[in-house]
């Protein structure tokens, strides 16, 4: 894998399921989401890599005040916006929370 350039491992990553294609961002960039789990198998530095960048966005969002965690009774992290993040998300016209469908 690794002489594969960005397209030819994008690529594969579809390939093996790791990554589904989204749409693409206002700029015209493409928009990918992750399987983890297959992620985790296919290419584990690459998963490990992007548990690492969530988690340091996580926290970003948390120590900024627009996150809030609470805890179910298997310790597992739910996360929840702030009203301060309810708030900015509205002022930049974003979707209202909870979000619709």
């Amino acid at each position: 894998m690794e002489d594969f350039d960005d397209k030819e491992l994008i690529g594969w990553l579809e390939e093996q399921g790791a990554i589904v294609w989204e749409g693409l961002d206002p700029s015209g960039e493409p928009l990918f989401k992750f399987n983890l789990d297959i992620l985790q198998v296919v290419m584990p530095e690459l998963y490990k890599e992007v548990m690492e960048d969530i988690d340091t966005d996580l926290l970003s969002l948390y120590q900024d005040g627009l996150l809030d965690v609470e805890y179910d009774e298997n310790l597992n992290a739910l996360f929840k916006p702030t009203q301060k993040a309810i708030d900015l998300a509205e002022k930049f016209g974003l979707p209202p929370y909870p979000l619709q469908d």
